[in-house]
């Protein structure tokens, strides 16, 4: 008997040892879980507003079921799918545990925000609200993107980022306290830096590329070429001339340009935009070869000439010297105004140094000529007194057209005390001695006239005398070609 109950203890014993040793290893495989720790567990039920969820502590955690629930109303997860949760607290009064399923995702965000920063990444993230000076990025946790680093240049009009998902670079955190500030404009320089480095590399001229309108200003625009910008002079857009780059082009346009000109020493690149097809000056001994008539708008005053833009395109300078036969101008601006349609005469064509000369008065006769063609010497004319010098009187015969009366021509016994008797503008007869065209002269006599009207006024007297015989030339000399006779000395 006292065998068989040793027996039966030592078997007692054994198995004691035996449910000690199993509870022991369960408990190691559930130790305790820690407020705050993140773990993986299961969904076992689920309930009206709670769900049991397995983290492998020694009880389950009870989750709200609100934290799985879509907006739609359906659950994320079922009975049996494993999610990440976090221990919200310790066991409470009915041993069981709490957990979020929120706070687990939140923990990983900022885990792997950490992890990140902590290594340089960058973060993607979707531009969710607009704030006073900047924008709200959801990349995990929210972050501040200020407005001077949403792009690389400065945006005002934030409105077309938002619903946006973009790429960003942390400049500041504490992610404990939830701040965290973010730049784009980091990104884009690092991909600009990277794009200019591969572009300059291949860069040569002569290229054709494509490119996009940034800047504008009033001698040009800036064209981005792929990382790297270069300048689009206003004289390279057009072959005919404009008042400025905006009526061409808008920001952000994607243009094709020509590389004219790289200087890798000082980064300096050269475009242009004018096609070679159409350039005007093509055509141009064709259409105004030297002699022809053409007709323009006057685009711009200088002191020396006018530049006219014919209708193919072409420029040319009417020098202040062609604009008129009569008028002597100081300039252009006396005769001309910006605006003006002309006609003009090409006196000058020089297709390889892109250059034509015009001229205005060359459309109509010269007065000289036309005076000389319409009268002789020996003609007596009318003419207005302009001015007078020592040596005798100018007169005007026609616009353009003065003459000369010397001294000498003035009376038969002239005085430099006459000449102050003729005031400008007064009209006078006088008589054609000599028209010199050539040497642009004409030389007049006042004196000649009165003794032309003195011999007309005997011829007429001594043919009414032999015609009645009854008067002798001395008795019967008319009062009137005395007076004349009287002047004339």
């Amino acid at each position: 008997m006292e065998d068989k109950k040793t027996s039966n203890n030592a078997v007692e014993t054994d198995n004691e040892e035996d449910f000690a040793s199993l509870l022991a290893q369960y408990e190691r495989s559930h130790d305790a879980l820690k407020s705050g720790q993140v773990v993986q567990g299961k969904i076992v039920s689920i309930f009206d507003t709670e769900v049991l969820v397995d983290a492998g502590g020694r009880s389950e955690g009870i989750l709200k079921k609100e934290e799985i629930t879509a907006p739609d109303g359906s659950l994320l997860f079922g009975v049996g799918d494993s999610i990440p949760v976090m221990v919200d607290s310790g066991a409470v009064l009915d041993h069981q545990l709490r957990v979020s399923f929120i706070k687990a995702n939140r923990a990983k965000r900022q885990a792997a925000l950490a992890e990140a920063i902590t290594s340089g990444k960058s973060l993607e993230g979707k531009v969710v609200e607009i704030v006073k000076g900047g924008l709200l990025v959801d990349v995990g946790m929210r972050g501040f993107v200020p407005a001077s680093q949403i792009d690389e240049q400065y945006v005002e009009d934030l409105k077309p980022f938002l619903g946006q998902t973009f790429t960003f670079r942390v400049m500041q955190h504490d992610l404990p306290n939830g701040k965290l500030i973010l730049s784009r404009k980091a990104i884009l320089k690092e991909a600009s830096a990277e794009k200019r480095k591969e572009t300059l590399a291949n860069l040569a001229e002569g290229q054709l590329l494509q490119g996009v309108v940034k800047r504008i200003l009033d001698y040009g625009v800036f064209v981005d070429i792929g990382g790297v910008e270069g300048l689009l002079h206003i004289s390279e857009m057009s072959w005919k001339r404009i008042k400025h780059p905006s009526e061409l082009f808008r920001i952000g346009d994607r243009i094709g340009v020509e590389i004219l000109k790289y200087d890798r020493d000082k980064g300096r690149i050269s475009l242009g935009y004018r096609k070679a097809v159409d350039d005007p000056w093509l055509k141009a001994a064709q259409l105004h070869s030297e002699g022809t008539l053409v007709q323009g708008i006057v685009k711009k005053l200088e002191h020396f000439g006018a530049f006219v833009e014919l209708g193919s395109g072409i420029q040319g300078l009417i020098p202040i010297s062609e604009m008129s036969w009569t008028k002597r101008l100081s300039h252009p601006d006396q005769f001309l105004k910006v605006g003006d349609l002309v006609e003009a005469v090409v006196t000058r064509l020089d297709v390889m140094n892109r250059k034509m000369s015009l001229s205005l008065k060359q459309v109509t006769e010269h007065p000289w000529e036309v005076f000389a063609g319409e009268h002789v010497a020996g003609q007596i004319v009318q003419g207005r007194v302009t001015r007078a010098a020592d040596f005798g009187l100018f007169v005007e015969l026609a616009e353009g057209v003065e003459g000369l009366v010397h001294l000498s021509e003035l009376a038969d016994a002239p005085t430099k005390g006459l000449l102050g008797s003729f005031k400008p503008g007064q009209e006078i007869l006088v008589k054609l001695l000599a028209i010199d065209l050539e040497n642009k002269k004409i030389s007049l006599s006042l004196r000649a006239v009165t003794e032309s009207e003195a011999h007309d006024s005997v011829q007429e007297y001594q043919a009414s005398a032999a015609n009645d015989g009854s008067h002798r030339l001395g008795e019967s000399f008319p009062q009137e070609l005395k007076q004349k006779s009287q002047k004339a000395e």
